[in-house]
């Protein structure tokens, strides 16, 4: 008999399938827009920040600069449609609502990355501490390894034979089937900031049907008595904890961002914001109104920032 088939509770199928889940196909269109939208804001030099843009066909005399304002204007405005639409809906799972805040944390770590280019992730900032793609690898093989500890720790049975703490031969299980540090950071920061998304989107999906009873059963986080609830926090606070140290680091590179790079962090957290009502899945029924809103948003979102870089010239 397997842990799994040990489980005290019936665990939902996507948490032990061996294939991962997908989000909405309108969530994943937003993030592409959100993408493409700040390219184009990033391009922007400060220089360019006073030039005229017409807003709706007028001159605010704010130029360029509101222009790359307007990304997060649009984000916010369809967070507030969703706010709308949202109300009165069923409420989502336990486990939902409790890992919704780590895509907050996410895209404000996505922010700060969307400037950056591969000549960053090496570098030695200082001495002892982890370059940006060291604190990257971690922050991926973290959240890959709360999500398995967590089904591990489902899987066991309650009462006096559950496990106080996880077995040596469980931990060397863990470091057979999951990948090393090393391996979560290869490669370009492009291919590092999508495994970010993937893991972080395939175990929020995995977990998104468990119900309150789960979460409180007992399990450990780094010795310390709690349950899956606390684990499942941890993932946002995990997250927040390595971007800080992110900023740390560039900051003794003396990395300076531009004013365009400075607006768009803004502009991922809003989307973070937003996404987080409907991360990883929205409220059941409402899927037709949440897609109707995301297209929107993109579509605009992607007009607008390609207007403001042409008005900019860049």
């Amino acid at each position: 008999m397997t842990t799994i088939e040990r489980s005290p509770i019936d665990l939902p199928a996507a948490l032990t399938s061996t294939t991962s889940p997908s989000l909405p196909g309108s969530t994943l269109r937003a993030r592409a827009a959100l993408a493409d939208a700040s390219a184009d804001y990033l391009a922007i030099p400060d220089s360019a920040l006073l030039r005229t843009w017409l807003f709706r066909g007028i001159d605010t005399e704010d130029g360029v600069r509101y222009g790359i304002y307007r990304g997060a204007e649009t984000v916010e405005a369809a967070s507030a449609e969703l706010v709308a639409a949202l109300a009165g809906a069923r409420a989502r799972a336990a486990a939902t609502i409790r890992t919704a805040p780590a895509t907050i944390a996410r895209w404000a770590l996505q922010g700060r990355l969307a400037a950056l280019g591969d000549d960053v992730l090496d570098r030695v900032a200082k001495e002892g501490e982890w370059t940006v793609r060291e604190t990257l690898a971690h922050t991926i093989a973290g959240q890959r390894s709360y999500g398995w500890f967590s089904r591990w720790w489902l899987s066991q049975p309650l009462g006096p034979d559950r496990p106080s703490r996880v077995p040596d031969e469980v931990d060397t299980q863990s470091q057979r089937e999951l990948p090393s540090d090393e391996a979560e950071g290869r490669g370009s920061l492009a291919d590092i900031r999508s495994r970010l998304d993937a893991v972080l989107d395939e175990w929020a999906l995995r977990y998104a049907n468990l119900d309150s009873v789960a979460l409180g059963l007992p399990a450990r986080w780094a010795g310390v008595p709690g349950d899956i609830d606390f684990r499942l926090g941890r993932w946002a606070s995990h997250i927040a904890e390595h971007t800080v140290q992110l900023d740390k680091t560039l900051a003794w590179l003396g990395y300076e961002p531009s004013e365009a790079a400075r607006i768009v962090r803004d502009l991922y957290t809003a989307w973070g914001r937003l996404e987080a009502q409907v991360f990883p899945v929205a409220p059941a029924g409402t899927e037709g109104a949440v897609d109707s809103i995301l297209e929107r948003m993109a579509a605009t979102l992607v007009s607008e920032a390609r207007d403001v870089r042409e008005a900019a010239g860049a």
